[in-house]
């Protein structure tokens, strides 16, 4: 149990900085001492940064997708589709941060070759949003699916670089509803 909290502490320290500052300004030295242990501590939970910084956005992403499953639930099919939407534009719009830092963490898999460790966190949007997809009755709701995280991840991209001034949310929010509708 002591191993896990410790854990816990390390994800949550390293979330704050990560919040703060961008991937490539915050250190292991910095979320070790944030975390009350030493950077041999720290390496021995986390071999790298990369592996910790994963953990941090994908805990983030998993928690994400929880809280949007409970929130779809005694919902009628369109209001799914509705909330399903809404939740991928408050992602995007509410935490620029987390966008930078998702960005920066797929780029930094890139250049390490580490694009296999997307593979199971993939699926298991594709997964999810495809079941959510398919409780609205879309259509081709695997392809849907795809098509909806690639247009949230444009979107968060342009939303990010242009400090929120590219696009109405309410706007395209409609359009990406009747793409997936469509």
């Amino acid at each position: 149990m002591k191993g896990e909290e410790t854990r816990r502490r390390i994800v949550e320290s390293a979330l704050e900085l990560f919040s703060e500052k961008s991937y490539h300004d915050v250190s292991m030295e910095e979320i070790a001492k944030k975390a009350g242990l030493s950077k041999g501590g720290l390496f021995h939970h986390f071999p790298s940064k990369y592996d910790l910084a994963r953990t941090v956005l994908f805990t983030l992403l998993d928690e994400w997708l929880e809280n949007l499953t409970a929130r779809l639930e005694g919902l009628s099919g369109r209001e799914k589709l509705e909330t399903l939407v809404d939740a991928a534009f408050e992602l995007i719009t509410t935490s620029p941060k987390l966008s930078r830092f998702f960005l920066e963490l797929y780029e930094e898999s890139l250049r390490l070759n580490k694009t296999a460790d997307w593979d199971e966190f993939y699926g298991r949007y594709l997964g999810s949003v495809s079941s959510i997809l398919r409780d609205a009755g879309a259509r081709d709701p695997e392809k849907k699916a795809l098509l909806l995280g690639a247009l949230v991840d444009g979107l968060a991209l342009h939303h990010l670089l242009s400090g929120g001034k590219l696009f109405e949310v309410e706007d395209m929010k409609e359009e990406v509803l009747r793409i997936m509708e469509g």
